[in-house]
């Protein structure tokens, strides 16, 4: 996940909205946090499954700044709570927003947006597959 973190962090548009789905340990946060980290970011990655949003600025390599957002849906039980969070906020203000769990967003989350899908393909290999819908 790490490899495919930097090699999308080197593609990725502005904005861009990337929704990540998988199951529980398929590598999800890593490929968030690999994409953030390649963006430039230093610090710690701090898993948003208790907070919802993680906020993040950096610098990536070409001297660009990003405003980059991760957030986490596992534990809204609907997809109204996403107005609690800002959401159409975060979409709109922020370079990167990194969505894990986004069916829990329902139709909230925004039809234009690259959507990876991380299934397990044996004990320590994934099959990563992109939708653009």
């Amino acid at each position: 996940m790490h490899r495919l973190g930097i090699l999308l962090a080197d593609v990725l548009p502005r904005p861009s909205l990337v929704t990540l789905s998988g199951e529980l340990g398929a590598g999800k946060s890593v490929l968030a946090r690999s994409i953030i980290h390649a963006l430039g970011y230093t610090g710690r990655v701090k898993s948003p499954t208790y907070t919802l949003l993680e906020s993040y600025d950096t610098v990536d390599a070409k001297g660009n700044s990003w405003q980059i957002a991760h957030m986490d849906l596992f534990r809204l039980t609907d997809p109204e709570e996403l107005d609690y969070l800002g959401f159409d906020d975060v979409i709109r203000d922020h370079d990167l927003v990194l969505v894990e769990w986004p069916d829990k967003g329902g139709d909230r989350i925004p039809a234009a947006h690259l959507h990876i899908e991380i299934r397990y393909a044996g004990e320590d290999s994934r099959r990563v597959v992109f939708t653009v819908p």
